[in-house]
């Protein structure tokens, strides 16, 4: 079974009132990390999903062997991207959905998950810190037609709910694995938490 990423990274980041996907945590920008991580884990394929300020955040990262793609409609919330990032790119048993705004993912995060799918071949896996579900989440080809029917800005949460009994859900023991940057308090929090030999591509 093969499983490929999609890393969503279009917002405004309107809480942050700046363009977050460049924010640097320890040399690097936030959304590099991401890459970085997904680079390196079992992966079969990466697309990256950006959208807004797209001309500028593009330089700033390295995005080698990595399929980009920029989302005209961005605005109208992460589904788009969701929709963008399922309509293009090889063929899959599964899709891996990253948040651009997750630096502390790491390769063995990813790769546990995409074991779990292989072997126990759910619906969709899912981690979870504390009862609370996270990201990154993966879709099987039972979800992916689905997906194309969510809206707004809710990503997948309404599918996963509705598909309860056919989801995986992964306990993870470190929250940081699993936090994403929405606020500049946000990131000043993670910025003091994270030492650079805990970062994915540190």
């Amino acid at each position: 079974m093969t499983v490929r990423g999609v890393i969503l990274a279009a917002g405004r980041g309107t809480r942050m009132g700046q363009t977050k996907q460049l924010l640097p945590l320890h040399g690097k920008p936030l959304v590099q990390h991401v890459l970085d991580a997904a680079r390196s884990s079992v992966l079969t394929h990466l697309t990256l999903i950006l959208g807004h300020a797209h001309e500028i955040i593009l330089p700033a990262l390295d995005t080698t062997g990595v399929t980009v793609l920029i989302n005209p409609q961005y605005a109208s919330g992460q589904s788009t991207s969701v929709h963008l990032g399922l309509a293009h790119g090889p063929d899959a048993d599964g899709v891996m959905f990253l948040l651009g705004d997750q630096p502390c993912i790491t390769p063995f995060l990813i790769d546990t998950l995409v074991h779990v799918f292989c072997t126990e071949q759910p619906w969709a896996v899912v981690p979870m810190y504390q009862q609370q579900p996270g990201n990154p989440v993966i879709l099987g080809r039972a979800l992916m037609r689905e997906a194309f029917c969510v809206d707004g800005d809710t990503g997948a949460r309404s599918l996963l709910q509705r598909h309860a009994a056919h989801v995986r859900h992964l306990a993870v023991e470190d929250p940081l694995l699993l936090r994403d940057v929405d606020t500049l308090e946000d990131y000043m929090e993670l910025v003091a938490a994270v030492p650079p030999v805990d970062c994915s591509g540190c």
